[in-house]
């Protein structure tokens, strides 16, 4: 356990001397950071949230009845409605949109895990 902890320490302690290499990167690297974690948890990118928005309501789609709260980390139950792949760009593969209620909601279809809503 002390060997682990005087890892972490040294590992801080060098990272933390070395600030100026870092602020050369620190953009590229927190953009990374962001993007892979997003991409890691499911979650919908922050750079792709407004062009997936114009993506899904460029054309008109039919808009469902779902009784149940529609939010993040739910799952969306099966239903009657239509599911639309994400586009690849957007930084969720694999996942799908649908509108329920008047909003689009992004979810994995497998899990049928919610990880994105608009309003």
């Amino acid at each position: 356990m002390l060997g682990r902890f005087l890892a972490i320490t040294l590992s801080l302690g060098g990272a933390m001397s070395s600030t100026a290499a870092f602020a050369r990167s620190d953009a590229a690297v927190v953009t990374g950071l962001v993007a892979g974690v997003a991409v890691a948890t499911g979650a919908l990118p922050v750079e792709h949230r407004e062009p997936l928005r114009t993506h899904i309501y460029a054309e008109p789609l039919p808009s469902y009845d779902y009784n149940d709260e529609v939010v993040v980390g739910r799952t969306l139950a099966p239903g009657p409605y239509q599911s639309y792949p994400v586009p690849d760009r957007y930084g969720v593969v694999g996942h799908h949109y649908t509108v329920v209620n008047d909003r689009a909601v992004v979810y994995h279809p497998q899990t049928r895990r919610i990880i994105h809503v608009y309003d």
